[in-house]
């Protein structure tokens, strides 16, 4: 396949940070800054010896990138002979920064395909990222600047993820166990100067992108993002295939057409805008945007295989945004990227409303724009927008019929609104407890708190919005409260925060219960009406 087919229809994993974040200025131009090295590198055969140290049993990452022995020579960055540099089809955003890529799996071991996710990685290997910022963006020649190495480890125990700032001299690089501060100086492409602190995350800020359902795993290194054709001593082969006869991969697929590929984002003969902007999101948004991920409840679904409009934000209401959704009524609004509070949000750096809300203290201006011309393009949905902006007249059918167990299958398994819901001795405290919802409300209340859960929140349910001092953003239900902390939670995680560490905190008039409407048929709204009369059991105090 070539470079430049767009984006295949399977399943993408999100790309950011390590191991999938190819960083790259804001603009188009892919030239390299000098000093860079040169990613193609050729994996080095399996027989040549090498002087990379990885304890596996280690209780806690090397103090100095140079214990690993993953460069034969730190000033210059000459890779050791089984560290191999890889390229990417897609790039996220981190600050204008350039990125180069680079693994090191152990002799006699390699990596196992996956066509949707991330390819898993035998334990020894290393994933890296070298974060360099350019001198002058429009003149690789004056050079550029090494700050930040970050490196994925797979420990017996599993995946550590750590960050290395580079001294001064730029002889080593020092483990950064709470994070760092670099002030960074540099010419953009349309000439400006532009001078900011760039921020090194501490090790949790990591396992913030990178933990999925309680793991921490690589969010990159997927078919589709290196699924491409790099230069090797001036011949062009796909880097899949490559890699498999290093010995670095396992079997592909006999089929290669099957192997999905990203476009890049920010050329703009690899795709349509619309496939480009959804690889956009799936880069840099969709690490957390996705149904395992840390913003799970959201409702949002920005990887590139989501394909029901609601589900990536077209017509979709916040849920408990706070600050975040600035006001305005849904996340996209088609032809209307001024109403669309994605747009407020990726073009944001306040705490509380920017988003991503880690890995970048700027904004991505190619991005912002991409994303607001997918927006203006797009095609309006009358029967889309009708049951967004009208849900009570376009369910008004639901109040009447339905098949019960048909319903019990929506609410326990398929929107799993058990997770929420306490229904008898099983389900959730974040929402109110439903086992006599039948008894004590009628069938119009009970569509309006499907497909308007903000209308009318039940006294207790408030959702609280709290802005950490570090940037995080947490919200959810009060669970409990002292004088010093708070216990608040989710459908997914509880958290207990020390009132210490809160910046802001407030009560937002938006349900943590995502919005219904669009996601399901009238007649699936009838069915869930008709299955929750059936809930008459008086709970017990």
């Amino acid at each position: 396949m070539s470079r430049h087919t767009t984006c295949s229809t399977l399943a993408l994993a999100s790309l950011i940070i390590l191991g999938g974040a190819g960083c790259q200025p804001d603009s188009a131009t892919k030239a390299k800054p000098a000093a860079v090295a040169d990613a193609s590198v050729q994996p080095a055969p399996a027989s040549q010896e090498s002087s990379v140290i990885v304890d596996v049993d280690a209780r806690r990452p090397a103090r100095l990138l140079s214990d690993y022995g993953l460069f034969k020579d730190l000033a210059e960055l000459s890779p050791d002979a089984a560290v191999v540099s890889y390229e990417l089809n897609a790039h996220s955003f981190v600050d204008h920064a350039y990125q180069e890529s680079f693994l090191y799996i152990p002799t006699g071991k390699t990596a196992e395909y996956k066509p949707d996710n991330a390819f898993q990685f035998p334990v020894g290997t290393i994933l890296g990222q070298n974060i360099r910022f350019a001198v002058d963006q429009k003149d690789e020649a004056q050079g550029n600047r090494l700050v930040e190495t970050r490196l994925l480890i797979h420990m017996t125990r599993g995946w550590t993820a750590v960050p290395y700032v580079w001294n001064e001299d730029g002889t080593d690089a020092d483990r950064s166990v709470i994070g760092d501060s670099t002030e960074v100086s540099t010419v953009l492409q349309n000439g400006e100067e532009f001078k900011f602190n760039y921020v090194t995350p501490n090790m949790n800020e990591c396992k913030r992108c990178h933990v999925n359902e309680d793991v921490l795993s690589p969010i990159g290194v997927t078919a589709a993002n290196l699924n491409r054709d790099i230069d090797i001593d001036g011949t062009h082969v796909n880097q899949l295939e490559y890699w498999q006869q290093s010995g670095l991969l396992g079997s592909l697929p006999v089929d290669r057409s099957a192997i999905p590929q990203l476009p890049d984002w920010q050329d703009e003969s690899s795709a349509s805008v619309d496939r480009r902007a959804r690889c956009w999101l799936d880069v840099n948004c969709s690490h957390c945007h996705n149904p395992h991920g840390a913003a799970s409840t959201s409702g949002l679904d920005l990887t590139f295989q989501q394909d029901q409009p609601v589900r990536f934000g077209v017509y979709k209401p916040p849920v408990a945004a706070g600050r975040g959704s600035q006001g305005l009524k849904f996340s996209i609004v088609p032809q209307r990227p001024e109403e669309s509070f994605m747009v407020r949000r990726i073009n944001s750096t306040e705490l509380g409303v920017m988003m991503p809300p880690l890995g970048r203290t700027t904004v991505n201006h190619a991005g912002v724009g991409l994303i607001r011309q997918w927006i203006t393009e797009m095609e309006v949905d009358e029967a889309l927008a009708e049951a967004a902006l009208n849900p009570m007249q376009a369910y008004k059918d639901a109040v009447n019929g339905g098949k019960a167990e048909l319903g019990r299958e929506l609410f326990h398994k398929v929107q799993k609104c058990i997770a929420c819901h306490r229904v008898g001795d099983t389900g959730g405290s974040i929402g109110p407890n439903l086992s006599d919802v039948g008894k004590r409300t009628k069938r119009a209340y009970l569509l309006e708190s499907i497909v308007i859960p903000s209308a009318k929140i039940a006294k207790g349910y408030e959702t609280q919005v709290i802005v950490m001092a570090d940037g995080r953003v947490v919200t959810g239900t009060v669970q409990s409260e002292d004088e010093y902390e708070v216990v608040v939670a989710d459908a997914r995680t509880q958290t207990k925060i020390q009132k210490e560490n809160i910046e802001d905190r407030t009560t937002s008039d938006v349900s943590t219960m995502p919005s219904l409407a669009n996601l399901l048929t009238v007649n699936d709204v009838r069915n869930l009406i008709a299955y929750l009369v059936t809930l008459q059991a008086t709970p017990p105090d």
